[in-house]
C-alpha cells in the first residue's frame, strides 16, 4: 500500500488508498507523521509493504518503506 503526502497550493494533506480518504493537515511534518503512523499501523496489522510517498513541486519520491 502507498500512502500519499501531497502538497498542492501550500496546502498538505494525506492520500490514503485503504479508506479513500483524503485528510488535510496545517504542516509537511504533520501530514509526514500521519503517514508513517498509518503505513506502520497497515503493515504491523497486514504484514504488507507500505509505502509512504511524499509529491510536491510535481516532483515525488518514496520516503520511507515498512516490510522491505
Amino acid at each position: 500500500m502507498v500512502i500519499t503526502v501531497q502538497c498542492n497550493a501550500q496546502r498538505w494533506s494525506v492520500l490514503d488508498p485503504h479508506t479513500r480518504s483524503t485528510q488535510m493537515f496545517s504542516s509537511g511534518a504533520a501530514a509526514f507523521d500521519a503517514a508513517v503512523s498509518r503505513a506502520s499501523e497497515h503493515h504491523r496489522r497486514t504484514g504488507q509493504h507500505s509505502t509512504v510517498r511524499v509529491e510536491a513541486l510535481g516532483t515525488a519520491v518514496d520516503a520511507l518503506h515498512f516490510g522491505r
